[in-house]
């Protein structure tokens, strides 16, 4: 959408554009439209995300009682996996706050150019995700507590880059 503005704009011209009612209409729903999406598809305003987040963190403080022989590498995993559930919200809401100011604040051109840079950028990695698919096949029992929903929402994120 925002490629056909600015196409549109360097078209008819760059001033006349600027001038256009039409184009300053255009420029609000561009940015209406970004807006929208970051509240849609944010990880960091997912409120799966965040329970299934506080789900896990729970199981890897308890990881001890249902895995009483683990492993050192369970032990790492289980110490990374506690921090990275504790701080893994922040970190999404983090990133929403900053995708909704530039929302807010670029121009659909700015927006354009941003959107270009970003094609070639993957999404952060959800660390609790990655702890708790390493968890559970050194230890399948140790998130026995999770509910179906909050297991398929960690193992998805696990899986997406």
């Amino acid at each position: 959408m925002a490629a056909v503005y600015v196409g549109l704009g360097v078209v008819i011209g760059i001033t006349t554009a600027l001038e256009s009612p039409g184009f300053k209409f255009a420029a609000a729903i561009i940015g209406l439209v970004g807006i929208i999406s970051v509240f849609m598809y944010s990880r960091g305003l997912n409120p799966q995300v965040a329970g299934a987040h506080a789900s896990a963190l729970n199981d890897f403080v308890y990881i001890d009682l249902r895995c009483p022989h683990a492993s050192q590498e369970l032990r790492e995993i289980q110490n990374f996996g506690t921090k990275a559930c504790a701080l893994q919200n922040n970190s999404d809401q983090m990133t929403s706050v900053f995708d909704l100011a530039k929302a807010l604040h670029l121009g659909p051109t700015s927006s354009l150019v941003d959107s270009a840079v970003s094609l070639g950028r993957t999404s952060p990695q959800d660390y609790c995700a990655v702890a708790f698919k390493a968890a559970t096949k050194l230890c399948p029992s140790a998130f026995a507590s999770l509910s179906s929903a909050d297991r398929e929402t960690l193992t998805n994120l696990a899986s997406s880059p």
